[in-house]
Formats: structure tokens, C-alpha cells, sequence
């Protein structure tokens, strides 16, 4: 299931640079302060990190019972819609209700992989991605013309690790480890992308919102990632 959540951001990058660039003219609704701002955005980005925790604690013998199709059909299907709603609405409700959905859908795959790893690995690889996410946002908010610069190329970087993962693992059976690492680096720099991108959208609730969406994701394809290496590793 590792490839689903890195899936879910290729299969939409046309699409969401689209939308980005739709934020960038999103002058609706009322006018906050940049730290507000940013506060909504670090709020946010926690209240589905902390969704996804409640999901892995309450919900694994649930989850676990039911046919995998039905969570990756259910997964892809409510992820796809919410997107959808979150990076079109301009309403900071729908926004948010949104978020909270896509959040939902990506705490039905996690607490699948989570369930596969000892409460050690899983704890390393979260506190881990809490560091690099810290991390390349600083670097984000201090090169922020750099990373809007390699936006491009960290999509075509992603696009083609994900064709080689795919063709590698279906067709040829081969375990490419050293993709997990690839993918980490990619993923760490679209933390410091999204984030240098949202300090470049109109300051509203809405973008406030979207803009942590775009680092959620991120944070999610780092943490599995992880948990794949500290897995290997640990057997």
C-alpha cells in the first residue's frame, strides 16, 4: 500500500497546479495576518496529524476485519472528492470539513500500515518526519525563491521514482529500497515548497487551510516512507 498515498499526489499534479494557481488570485473572504495565517496553517496541518493517532489507536481491529479493496476503494474514492472540495471552496467551513475528510481517508491507509510495524519503528519514523517537516519549512522560510524554483522538478522526480517503483515491484518483482529514500528527499523538498508557496498566497483562511493540505500530504508520504526503511532495518 506504500505506493497509494505518493499515487495520490502524482495522479493530481497537473491538477493541483491548476488550483494553486487559482489560490494565488483568491483574494475572498477576509484578510488575516501573516501570523494568523500561518498559525491556521500549523493548527490545521496537527488537527489531522492528531485524527490520524486517534484513528491508529481506536480503529485497527475494525479496519483490519474488513476486505483491503473495500479501504483502498473507500480511500481512494472520499481522498479524490475531498481534494476536490478543499482546493475549489471558498468557504473557510467547507475548507475545513474537507480537510478533516481527506485526513479521515488518509487515516484508513495509515493505521493498515502502522498495524504492519512495532510501536518502536512507528515512534522513530513520527518523530523523524516531525523533525525534517520543522526542518524544510525553516528552510523554506529562508530560500524561499529556491524552492518555488524546483517545484517542477521535484513533480517530474516524484512521477518518475513512483513509474520505477510500480514497474519494479509489479512487473519485475524487484525490491527497490533505495526508492524509499529517493522519495523521503523528494518529499522533504515539497514540505519546503508548499511551504514557501503558501507564504506566496493571498492571506485568507481559505489558502490557510488548502496550503496545509498541500504540507499534510507531504508529511504523510515522508512518515510511510520512513516507517518502510526503519522496517527493513528492524528486520
Amino acid at each position: 500500500m506504500d505506493n497509494n498515498n505518493s499515487t495520490n499526489r502524482s495522479g493530481n499534479i497537473i491538477d493541483n497546479t491548476q488550483a494553486k494557481l487559482q489560490r494565488l488570485k483568491n483574494f475572498s473572504g477576509t484578510m488575516i495576518s501573516e501570523r494568523a495565517y500561518n498559525l491556521i496553517i500549523g493548527a490545521t496541518l496537527l488537527w489531522g496529524i492528531a485524527v490520524n493517532i486517534v484513528m491508529a489507536l481506536t480503529m485497527k481491529d475494525m479496519l483490519l476485519g474488513l476486505h483491503p479493496a473495500i479501504v483502498i476503494i473507500v480511500y481512494l474514492v472520499g481522498s479524490l472528492g475531498c481534494s476536490f472540495i478543499l482546493y475549489r471552496t471558498k468557504n473557510p467551513a467547507v475548507s475545513f470539513a474537507a480537510f478533516t475528510g481527506l485526513a479521515i481517508c488518509m487515516g484508513l491507509i495509515l493505521t493498515y500500515i502502522v498495524s504492519m510495524y512495532r510501536l518502536g519503528t512507528v515512534s522513530l519514523a513520527f518523530e523523524l518526519t516531525a523533525i525534517i517537516t520543522v526542518a524544510m519549512m525553516i528552510l523554506g522560510t529562508l530560500f524561499p525563491n529556491f524552492f518555488l524554483s524546483i517545484g517542477g522538478a521535484l513533480s517530474i522526480s516524484l512521477l518518475l521514482a513512483i513509474i520505477v517503483d510500480v514497474v519494479a515491484g509489479l512487473i519485475f518483482h524487484l525490491n527497490m529500497g533505495v526508492l524509499d529514500y529517493v522519495i523521503v528527499i523528494i518529499f522533504s523538498g515539497f514540505v519546503g515548497y508548499d511551504w514557501a508557496k503558501a507564504q506566496a498566497y493571498p492571506k485568507n483562511t481559505v489558502n490557510a487551510i488548502a496550503s496545509a493540505s498541500d504540507i499534510y500530504v507531504d508529511v504523510v508520504n515522508i512518515f510511510i516512507r520512513l516507517l518502510s526503511i526503519l522496517g527493513k532495518k528492524d528486520n
